[in-house]
């Protein structure tokens, strides 16, 4: 009988790769790396009865770009009007927002400041996402000295989560460079009692992102070199739907990505929000290629509402805090992860392609024509693959 030697295995080792060296994961790209922050944009205008176009803001070269914040103050001295403001206001100065990619391809807008505002209050972008109940948030109302003046800051999303970075872009080109274009509006858009001076309404931009990584930690452990799923941009539209009251099947317009939010916003002809929330259908449904995923009337839906954002049920105003928008409702999918929107993994997104069919079925209230307005935040993850944003998985 013949007998085969075998080798034996090396000190340290055992047959079947027991005992050898584990395989070290790279730590995420936030720990090898340092927020970037940089404020050097600010002009100033005096309000008038014309919109009034900014010089644009071309965001300064870093590692990776995360997002931006525009903080507005409005001044005004010599006031006895007994000034007001209108329902979208003070965040209606800004009549126009657009964020621009470094092809020159829009990532988010055209949109109001209203309609900005909205986003950040839904989007799941922070912590205190009522900009109204943010500290530095003033507004002057009446006929005192300085009555018509405000202070807000809103915020440019560029960046879907901070735990990881995700979302945020390259921004290394000096010749190709994000920008950020402002328009500011009419005075009458703002106040409904203009103060008896115009205001001088100064716009400052703080940019936000990340330092190129050094690839490894304070202690040396591997680091990945980018963000998770670099690559992925988030896109920020609105889509206007003319509808007369009556009964409506209406499909959305087509488009392709992951959905974020789906915030719906109803006006009547003479643009009134508090009419549209009056309006509001009894019951608004959602098909998906034909499958009903959604029947709500405007109770349960607030009721979501107030479930994931806390809000009150104090009527809307230029000051109150935490309460619905009239005419606004929100549909979102940032809750995989907790209780709280924009606690995400991004497992609950909802895929959208050209070919999928939304409709939306409901009877609007009311007389005459109303508009529906609707702001799609999605992600469309790099190479196609929604697995780039949730780690492999």
């Amino acid at each position: 009988m013949t007998m085969t030697a075998t080798e034996a295995p090396a000190k340290g080792q055992t047959k079947g790769g027991k005992g050898a060296a584990p395989v070290v994961q790279q730590r995420p790209f936030v720990t090898g790396t340092r927020t970037l922050e940089t404020e050097v944009y600010s002009q100033t205008v005096t309000q008038s009865t014309s919109t009034q176009v900014l010089t644009p803001y071309e965001f300064q070269v870093d590692g990776y770009v995360s997002g931006a914040l525009i903080r507005v103050t409005a001044t005004t001295a010599g006031n006895a009007a007994a000034t007001a403001f209108q329902a979208d206001g003070p965040f209606s100065i800004l009549q126009s927002v657009i964020l621009e990619d470094i092809g020159g391809k829009q990532i988010l807008g055209p949109l109001s400041g209203w309609q900005l505002y909205t986003l950040n209050r839904f989007g799941g972008f922070v912590f205190q996402a009522d900009a109204k109940a943010n500290g530095v948030y003033t507004v002057t109302t009446g006929a005192g000295a300085t009555g018509g003046s405000y202070r807000f800051v809103l915020r440019v999303p560029i960046q879907v989560r901070r735990r990881d970075a995700m979302g945020s872009l390259p921004n290394r080109n000096a010749s190709a460079t994000f920008k950020l274009k402002m328009t500011i509006n009419t005075s009458a858009t703002v106040y409904s009692t203009a103060p008896t001076n115009a205001a001088s309404v100064n716009v400052q931009v703080q940019q936000h992102g990340w330092a190129t990584s050094d690839n490894r930690d304070y202690k040396g452990n591997a680091v990945s070199a980018t963000p998770n799923g670099v690559g992925s941009l988030l896109y920020t539209d609105v889509e206007t739907i003319q509808l007369s009251a009556g009964g409506f099947n209406q499909r959305m317009a087509t488009f392709g990505g992951l959905l974020r939010v789906l915030l719906f916003e109803l006006r009547d002809s003479t643009g009134s929000r508090a009419q549209g929330e009056t309006d509001w259908p009894s019951l608004f449904e959602i098909e998906v290629d034909k499958v009903k995923m959604y029947s709500r009337s405007p109770v349960t839906w607030e009721n979501f509402m107030s479930e994931d954002w806390g809000l009150n049920a104090t009527a809307e105003s230029v000051t109150a805090t935490n309460t619905k928008p009239d005419g606004v409702y929100v549909l979102h999918w940032l809750d995989d992860f907790g209780l709280a929107p924009g606690a995400e993994n991004g497992f609950r997104y909802q895929p959208i392609t050209p070919s999928t069919a939304v409709q939306l079925i409901g009877t609007i209230g009311g007389a005459g024509a109303h508009t529906l307005s609707i702001t799609k935040n999605y992600l469309s993850p790099v190479n196609d693959d929604p697995r780039q944003l949730t780690g492999g998985r």
